[in-house]
């Protein structure tokens, strides 16, 4: 994937974070993983992430690592490939930015690239869309808002309470600042959707919590949300296991119960809750979302037999859909 050369970039501002390497690459688009992002083409700035999430593969792959790669050379390597691709009629009419990092962690370099590389695609005509848990600086107003329409976000919420935010997402911002990051795009034009992942059951899941979220998402300006629950590998189980309270870490497991694991993709195995376990907790997520005044649809790619598309904007894109395409956990 990578050309080789690395260097390092910028440390984070924690003396003993993750490094942040330069690496080049050959090629900028990657064909989709996930389902939702069929008929867009992915494109990633770095892959690791600083936020820690307990529940995210990156956060496996930057324990291992102390790292995050990101594609120094990108901005150009993107520039030769949307002219090579508009000459031959392969342009992608949408493109997913992030499966591999988070584009608004707050590291310099990383924001320097995101910014370019969003310049390019929408200057280009490209539609945009990413999904975020960290906060969009004040220096992405301009771009942004010259382009109305064309950028669609996602800010994924866990959960309002501090308490459960420190122990599952510890270095994401804080809640309140993420609602005030979903206000600042909507001033700027950007089409934001809340994205309430993971629920967990009898964790983030109960009445009380999801009205919580809801009544917080729709007072920023939020009027849709897409919701997904916790999918589990054996690494974030891992995860899990090591820094949660025993508690919730005998809470979360038991809920998997009898549920074996499915091989999913080339390299993955997955455990999904029991469809029972979903169903219950979308129906209380969806009284809660009118309860809101809001509009919520299941992602289908946590939750392919009851789940939708969460990005409509996805079109044809030319040489989509072709074998050899991996499904969304064939990447952990």
């Amino acid at each position: 994937m990578y050309s080789g050369r690395k260097g390092v970039v910028q440390d984070l501002p924690a003396p003993d974070g993750p490094k942040v390497i330069g690496v080049e690459v050959e090629r900028a688009f990657e064909r989709p993983f996930r389902k939702c992002q069929q008929g867009m083409l992915v494109l990633n700035v770095a892959a690791g992430c600083s936020f820690g999430c307990l529940f995210c593969p990156l956060s496996h792959r930057l324990s291992r690592t102390n790292e995050i790669q990101l594609r120094v050379n990108l901005p150009g390597v993107l520039e030769r490939e949307i002219q090579a691709r508009r000459k031959n009629g392969h342009l992608p009419a949408a493109v997913f930015l992030n499966t591999t990092t988070d584009l608004f962690q707050p590291i310099g370099s990383l924001l320097t690239v995101t910014h370019e590389v969003l310049r390019i695609l929408l200057s280009e005509g490209l539609e945009v869309s990413f999904q975020t848990r960290g906060l969009v600086p004040e220096g992405f107003g301009e771009l942004l808002a010259a382009y109305p329409g064309k950028v669609h976000a996602q800010v994924s919420m866990f959960a309002m309470s501090r308490e459960l935010t420190r122990l599952y997402e510890p270095g994401a911002p804080d809640p309140l600042e993420r609602l005030e990051s979903i206000r600042r795009l909507l001033k700027w034009g950007v089409d934001v959707r809340g994205r309430i992942e993971p629920l967990i059951p009898f964790v983030s899941d109960t009445a009380g919590h999801l009205d919580e979220l809801l009544r917080h998402l729709r007072s920023a300006g939020v009027q849709r949300a897409t919701a997904a629950y916790l999918v589990l590998r054996p690494q974030i189980l891992d995860r899990l296991q090591e820094l949660l309270p025993i508690a919730h870490y005998h809470l979360i497991k038991g809920s998997f119960r009898g549920q074996a694991w499915q091989k999913e993709g080339l390299y993955s195995q997955v455990r999904m809750l029991p469809q029972s376990t979903r169903n219950q907790g979308y129906e209380r997520l969806r009284a809660a979302a009118r309860r809101a005044d809001m509009s919520i649809s299941v992602c289908a790619c946590h939750d392919p037999s009851s789940g939708e598309s969460c990005w409509e904007q996805a079109v044809a894109t030319p040489g989509a859909g072709k074998r050899g395409q991996l499904d969304l956990f064939s990447r952990a």
